[in-house]
């Protein structure tokens, strides 16, 4: 068994491997293919289904592809999209999750999000990355 695994580490030496990108497809891999119970129409089943198969192959070429920079390249303009929309899912289930306790402002000096009390009335507010004091209504 030590034999086998191997052979597959030398047949990945200077191979790119998985990243974030294709870490990604794969789990959209996997949505899709739920997606597909779901469709009941043979042609469209067939066209997910086709569409499903590119993915993978697409994964495979890149986890296989020897031009490790252009791949990094590919994964780095990827994150460039992936980490803006990743961080703002997160706060935004956190804004849900702290609705009932606190509410957020925006600093008017350095537009950061701050999180503030439920309390209500009129609130004086020191935002902790500039210093900057403003007031805010609940």
């Amino acid at each position: 068994m030590m034999n086998f695994f191997r052979k597959i580490s030398m047949f990945m030496q200077g191979r790119y491997g998985l990243d974030t990108m294709n870490k990604v497809l794969t789990a959209l891999v996997f949505i899709i293919y739920i997606i597909n119970f779901f469709v009941f129409n043979r042609t469209a089943h067939f066209v997910i289904f086709l569409i499903n198969l590119a993915i993978i192959a697409f994964i495979i070429f890149r986890a296989l592809s020897r031009n490790i920079n252009k791949r990094s390249a590919e994964n780095r303009a990827f994150l460039k999209v992936y980490e803006p929309a990743k961080n703002w899912v997160r706060f935004t289930i956190r804004r849900i999750k702290d609705r009932d306790n606190y509410r957020y402002r925006k600093c008017p000096a350095c537009k950061a999000m701050l999180r503030v009390k439920n309390k209500k009335g009129t609130h004086t507010v020191r935002c902790p990355k500039c210093r900057y004091e403003f007031k805010t209504k609940i």
